[in-house]
């Protein structure tokens, strides 16, 4: 079923960090913000160290930022901020400045791109949306581009029809809150729509589920969107971002290979960089999240490319790892390893596949030098 000379990605954690340490000033920094026992850190080790689960049940509540520094398509700094630095927040010191609970945390939100706020749906969250309220008003006016991510965290204990009506009335008080809070802030003198200007988006998430790696992937490509700046040489023509270029990829190796559907996945943290635009269908991607699992459980029965490359052995142009497994009676899922850790899988139909394998290697073999050379994009 598999073909490999190296491991289907790496699985190694994440490298982490404390607070204090030096780190690379242009990695693009997410925060992670939210109540005590919300979940955070346990999102955090699922997707970028390959925690288990039930094994976050044990962890032990986070005393200090730790930072988590990630590579899927490009570099990623994750700050895990303790719940208890929301604490001192209050809208008395909102409303006279800063507030004291941000700026004892020392981070410099002029350098962040985005903010996770986890709230915890199985418990009480009106404190909680609150807590998010100010935490928007007092980062929005440090840096407007900021984005604003709130997971909807451990919806897995909560029945289908329930946890729609908690995002629901999450989305509601916080835009009701971001209204009344407009009045705080002024751009040169006229009133801020707070509810208009804050980019701010709402996900339903479990570690027990695939929708953590669906948030994380979203997130990921909003930071590879970029702010669309305009070209300096042509100010009229807008520059295309990353998540276009990829996206564009994706779509003519769907239109030239026949593929249903295509996904770019960065196979350690399964979360996907890019797709093509055909609409997302949350059933598949759950196979594609599932055969990415399965194929990982095999990376150590592969040969690293060290191990087989010896003083009386010349190197020799690297083979990927390949896969193709039957999803119905007449489809099939393919997998191509593009490089060390970014992956292709396709929903192709049977007999295209079957027929045309050269053809299809080929042009999955462009389409990976042309990944290659976006991702060396400075």
């Amino acid at each position: 079923m598999v073909g490999a000379e190296g491991p289907v990605g790496s699985c190694a954690a994440s490298a982490i960090s404390d607070v204090g340490s030096t780190n690379d000033v242009h990695t693009p920094k997410v925060v992670l913000l939210g109540p005590r026992r919300a979940g955070k850190s346990s999102l955090c080790k699922v997707v970028y160290e390959s925690y288990l689960p039930n094994d976050t049940l044990f962890l032990t509540p986070t005393m200090r930022i730790q930072k988590i520094n990630t590579h899927t398509f490009q570099r990623l700094q994750l700050w895990d901020v303790p719940g208890s630095s929301l604490m001192s927040f209050s809208g008395g010191a909102l409303a006279a400045g800063p507030a004291p609970g941000l700026a004892d945390l020392d981070i410099p939100w002029a350098d962040v791109c985005a903010v996770i706020f986890v709230i915890d749906a199985q418990d009480d969250y009106f404190d909680a949306v609150t807590k998010l309220n100010q935490v928007v008003v007092t980062v929005f006016s440090c840096n407007k581009a900021i984005q604003f991510h709130v997971f909807i965290n451990k919806v897995d204990g909560l029945s289908e029809d329930y946890k729609y009506d908690t995002q629901r009335d999450i989305e509601q008080r916080v835009m009701e809150g971001l209204i009344d809070s407009s009045h705080e802030l002024q751009d040169n003198g006229e009133p801020v729509d707070l509810d208009r200007q804050v980019n701010i988006k709402f996900y339903l998430t479990s570690i027990f589920d695939s929708s953590v790696f669906v948030a994380f992937s979203r997130i990921q490509q909003q930071l590879l969107q970029g702010l669309n700046e305009p070209n300096p040489a042509s100010p009229s023509v807008r520059m295309v971002s990353l998540t276009e270029a990829l996206e564009t990829a994706c779509n003519l190796l769907c239109s030239t290979c026949q593929f249903e559907k295509a996904y770019l996945f960065d196979i350690p943290s399964r979360t996907f960089v890019a797709c093509d635009t055909s609409p997302f269908d949350l059933s598949l991607f759950d196979v594609m999240y599932q055969y990415i699992r399965f194929l990982r459980q095999f990376t150590e029965l592969y040969q690293t490319e060290s191990d087989v490359q010896t003083a009386d052995a010349p190197a020799h142009a690297r083979t990927w790892s390949t896969s193709v497994v039957q999803f119905t009676s007449d489809t099939t899922v393919a997998f191509w390893q593009l490089d060390s850790h970014l992956g292709l899988l396709a929903v192709i139909q049977g007999h295209i596949q079957a027929s045309h394998t050269s053809i299809l290697d080929y042009n999955v073999g462009l389409f990976r030098r042309a990944v290659a050379k976006l991702a060396a994009l400075p």
